[in-house]
């Protein structure tokens, strides 16, 4: 019997409504970095978002203009706030994640969120969704306390532990076949993929085209 469900992020409950390239744009701006391509600093942002370890925006940043040998300026917190206010500001639910957290919060199933990202770009866009209070834990790779990018097995491990279930007690909803169900099955968890699958979804896997398909699946799951 499932007891818990575990939840990705980006692509899965949310998604940022915006063109994610002007908003890198709007930040390298920000930074004084006129010289700098615009491409090439995309692809140094980019990069950076996908390290292992703790991290947070204001990192993302420095290492950013470390390695282009710029020195970081004296209000980078401030302006890497200023730049996850604004990230937050266009970050939007996915149709029906509103009404499958509240279902399944209602009828006392344990839910966690794994996401893997920046702890502060992760945790503010969250906050704008509204969805944090159905979540009994929040685990963000760039934490410092988790510190491990799905699909890790020690995020997974963190998850069971927090919702004090075991592997085969929960299952994990994700959009992506690698990190969230590869990582999800190979950890003992059950899994259903959300959206256009990009490859083969494996057997053990369930598929939902949205979030009103992953409910109906979860009510099996569940009982009922």
């Amino acid at each position: 019997m499932i007891k818990a469900v575990c939840f990705d992020l980006d692509d899965t409950l949310g998604h940022y409504a915006s063109d994610f390239g002007e908003f890198v744009a709007f930040v390298r701006n920000e930074l004084g970095l006129h010289q700098c391509d615009t491409n090439v600093f995309a692809k140094l942002v980019s990069d950076e978002l996908r390290r292992d370890g703790p991290l947070t925006f204001e990192l993302i940043l420095r290492r950013v203009l470390d390695g282009l040998q710029q020195r970081a300026p004296a209000d980078l917190a401030e302006l890497a706030s200023s730049a996850m206010a604004s990230y937050a500001a266009d970050y939007r639910p996915l149709p029906g994640a509103a009404e499958l957290l509240s279902d399944l919060d209602s009828r006392g199933v344990k839910l966690a969120l794994l996401t893997n990202g920046p702890d502060d770009m992760q945790r503010a866009a969250l906050r704008a969704l509204g969805f944090e209070r159905h979540f009994r834990a929040i685990l963000v790779s760039g934490d410092r306390d988790v510190a491990a990018r799905k699909p890790a097995p020690r995020i997974f491990g963190l998850a069971v532990t927090a919702l004090e279930v075991l592997p085969e007690e929960a299952v994990m909803v994700g959009d992506d076949l690698d990190t969230d169900i590869g990582g999800a099955l190979d950890y003992g968890l059950a899994a259903i993929h959300v959206g256009p699958p990009t490859g083969p979804v494996p057997a053990a896997a369930g598929q939902a085209a949205d979030l009103a398909a992953v409910r109906l699946l979860l009510s099996g799951l569940l009982g009922g």
